[in-house]
Order: structure tokens, then C-alpha cells, then sequence
């Protein structure tokens, strides 16, 4: 199996067809996983220039992982056209310095790239720059040059938005969609805005189309995740954010959202867990004179004092036959009155031994037991690991055990740097806890 950095390597080798093939195999190789995102950027970092294609390469993959800056400092280097103003266009525009993204894609339209995609760009980067104006007469061009275009429907859409013309939005949203059925943006949008205006159903049901795209739409995993909070579904909203966290593990918000859902799972946990206490004790606080016995049995039952169920869990099938007048015929009436609620005799006394045992055994919890909440939360320093090994997770932001437990010993060993040793050494101190690293 190819390590991680060989198949950085082997992205930067391809001859892909064209341009755009190359920006998504990059785009995906870096939304993929956290291992992967990280080693590309570390690749990139450690090259101080380039020239030709390979330029534009290293530019697209500092731009997907959101090195603007080393983006720019590679396109330098690149040969003059349109694909390199078009980056540098993106470039800006993610430091969020609009005036010179602007001239950029300028001059990327004016070398030959595609018209309306270009004229899309135009005006969206002038409405995030509150040039509404410019943001208008950039959409009457396009409107001019592709008027039947998702482009088009889609940036009228975000313009409408601003003006407070929800409802039309809406209808630029949908008309976009009819043209290009799997253009993100528009599909997004209509989701939030359903969402808005409370059509939960309507709204999951566009975000969970964003999710059938490659990359994934992370606002849309965020934002289906807190609609299925909402509705309870507690479960999916936990397995969207961790989703989201395998990729980016310091997203912020990603973070705080899983962590008041946990809370929530908890606490709705213990409630369940509670309940069933409950009535387990009802259960077992049950008289034995509300069933029916022979008189026998009874006597027998009271001179032992024996009054309710739980009484009869806490005594053994030989302590019974051992009293005296107390023979089979009577054991089997007791056996089937606790057969009816899923009782047996000794059952309190075979249960007691149980905790005692693991109490005695560390390790000995079920198989399928989770790791306790609380070893999760616990920071990594907490595993006393060398300077080398803690480097290495540090550099992937893993910052408590619960987020080193997301990772496999296969993506561990595709950082740089990250070795056997280490790997053990990691193994180790988790099994101290009773814990391990994800399986593949």
C-alpha cells in the first residue's frame, strides 16, 4: 500500500487531460482525509519554486489547502496566460483582497478563459467587496453573454438575496438547478433558504444532494447537522461532525456542535439507561402475594421472608430446596412466576460476582463497550509520549485522545516523519486505557 507522501508525489507526476481535471483530482486528494490535506500542504511548503505546469500545480494544491499566500508566491514563477491569472484571481479573492482579484480575473477573461464562468467570478467577488454597482454590471454582461446559465441564475439569486427579494432567490436558486442539477452553490443556497424560512424536509433534502457531490459542501454537513439536532436525530448529526472533523480536525465549529451533541446523546443516555432502572425495580419491588401459589409455597415463602420478587433473585435454587417442606413441586410454581418477567432465582447473586470479577480483571468490559466520555476528553500529554511522536500529532491538531482515536495506524503512518516506533509507542500507552486506534 502506497504511503501518503508517495501519493502526493504521484499527483504532482500525472499528465492529467486538461486543467480542470487537474484542480478536482487535487481538490478531492485533499478533501479526502486529514492525512492527506496535511501532507499536501507539507509537500508544497517544502518547495521554494517552480516553473511551467508544475508551477500551476503547486499553485492549485496551496489553494485548496488554503495557502493563499504560497499560492501567489508559486504563480510568480508560472508562465504568463490565462490559467495563471485565473489562479491568482482565486488566490486574492481567498486573502480576501477583491481589489486585485478582480484585476486578475480581468486579465484572465482577456486572455481566453471561459466567458461565463469568468463574468460569474467577476461578480461575485465585487458583491463580497460591497460593489454592488460593479456587482450588477458584471451580471448584465453575463446575462448578455449566457443568459440561460446556472452562473447567471445562481449570482442573480445572491444579488436578490440582498435586496430582501427572498422569494425570487428562491426561483434563481431552482432555475439554476434546472440547468445544472448538480451545481453545489445554487443547491446549497435553496437549502439554507428553505431552511430559513422553517421547511425542514424540503431543506434536508437539498443538503443531503450537496453531500452527493465530491468534495463534499462542509456548510452542508454542518448545517444538516444541526437540523437533525434538532429534530432529535442526534446519532446523524454526531456522524456528520465527525465526518467533517476526520478532514478538517480543527474546524472550530465542527468541534463545538459535536461536543453539545455528545452532551446531548449523554445525557439522553442516562435518561433511557434511568428509566429502565426504573422499571426493572418495579419489577423486582413486585409482592409475591399478587401472584398465584400454592399454600404450600406461600408458607414456605413468608417463614423465609420472602416478600417480593427481588427477594427471590437474592437466593439460590439450593438455598430454597435446602429449607424444609420446600420440595420440586414448589421450585417449578417460583421458576415460572419469574420466567413471566424475565427473572430467575439467583440472578442478583450471579450479577453481584459479575462486577466483582471486572472489578478485579482490568480490561474485562465487553468487547463492543465505547471508551469512556471521559478517557476521550483527556489531553494528549496525559500519554506521557516522546518529543518525536507528540510532534507528529500535534502537526495533525490532534489534540485529546478522542481525536487520535479517529485515526488508523495506516493514515498514522502516512505523515511525515511518523514511524513504526512511534506507531508503537502510541499503541502502547492507548492499551493502558483499554483503547485502540480506529480500524481500517
Amino acid at each position: 500500500m502506497k504511503s501518503t507522501v508517495e501519493k502526493v508525489e504521484e499527483l504532482f507526476k500525472t499528465e492529467y487531460e486538461n486543467f480542470e481535471q487537474m484542480f478536482r483530482e487535487i481538490e478531492l486528494f485533499a478533501a479526502s482525509s486529514a492525512p492527506n490535506r496535511y501532507q499536501l500542504a507539507e509537500y508544497i511548503a517544502g518547495k521554494n519554486s517552480a516553473s511551467g505546469e508544475q508551477a500551476i500545480k503547486f499553485a492549485i494544491a496551496a489553494i485548496v489547502v488554503g495557502d493563499y499566500e504560497r499560492a501567489i508566491s508559486f504563480l510568480r514563477e508560472a508562465s504568463e496566460g490565462a490559467q495563471k491569472r485565473w489562479l491568482l484571481g482565486l488566490a486574492f479573492k481567498g486573502l480576501e483582497d477583491y481589489e486585485h482579484a478582480i484585476v486578475d480575473f480581468e486579465r484572465a477573461r482577456n486572455k481566453g478563459w471561459d466567458e461565463p464562468q469568468v463574468l460569474a467570478e467577476l461578480a461575485e467577488t465585487a458583491r463580497l467587496a460591497g460593489d454592488i454597482k460593479s456587482a450588477n454590471e458584471y451580471l448584465k454582461q453575463l446575462k448578455k453573454s449566457a443568459p440561460e446559465s446556472h452562473y447567471y441564475y445562481y449570482q442573480q439569486g445572491r444579488l436578490l438575496e440582498l435586496e430582501g427579494d427572498y422569494e425570487q432567490a428562491m426561483e434563481m436558486y431552482e432555475q439554476a438547478m434546472e440547468v445544472s442539477d448538480d451545481y453545489v452553490p445554487a443547491i446549497f443556497r435553496l437549502a439554507y433558504m428553505e431552511d430559513l424560512h422553517g421547511d425542514e424536509e424540503d431543506a434536508i433534502d437539498l443538503y443531503l444532494q450537496c453531500l452527493q457531490r465530491q468534495p463534499v459542501n462542509v456548510n452542508a454537513m454542518l448545517n444538516l447537522s444541526v437540523l437533525y439536532e434538532d429534530r432529535g436525530e442526534y446519532h446523524k448529526a454526531e456522524s456528520l461532525l465527525k465526518q467533517i472533523l476526520e478532514v478538517y480536525p480543527n474546524h472550530e465549529r465542527a468541534r463545538l456542535f459535536l461536543k453539545d451533541i455528545q452532551g446531548s446523546l449523554t445525557m439522553r443516555y442516562d435518561e433511557e439507561i434511568e428509566k429502565q432502572r426504573d422499571k426493572f425495580q418495579q419489577v423486582l419491588d413486585m409482592p409475591i402475594s399478587d401472584f398465584e401459589l400454592s399454600v404450600r409455597s406461600r408458607n414456605c415463602l413468608k417463614k423465609m421472608g420472602i416478600r417480593t420478587l427481588g427477594d427471590l433473585t437474592r437466593i439460590t435454587e439450593a438455598e430454597l430446596l435446602a429449607y424444609k417442606n420446600f420440595g420440586e413441586t414448589s421450585l417449578n410454581e417460583i421458576k415460572v412466576i419469574l420466567t413471566s418477567k424475565n427473572l430467575r432465582l439467583g440472578q442478583a447473586v450471579e450479577d453481584k460476582a459479575s462486577k466483582k470479577a471486572a472489578a478485579i480483571l482490568p480490561g474485562s468490559a465487553p468487547e463492543d463497550s465505547s471508551p469512556d466520555p471521559s478517557v476521550l476528553e483527556k489531553s494528549i500529554d496525559e500519554l506521557q509520549l516522546s518529543v518525536r511522536s507528540k510532534k507528529c500529532l500535534q502537526n495533525l491538531n490532534i489534540q485529546t485522545i478522542g481525536d487520535l482515536l479517529k485515526y488508523s495506524e495506516a493514515e498514522l503512518m502516512g505523515v511525515k516523519n511518523f514511524g513504526s516506533v512511534s506507531l508503537n509507542e502510541i499503541k502502547e500507552k492507548l492499551a493502558l486505557f483499554g483503547i485502540s486506534l480506529r480500524p481500517e
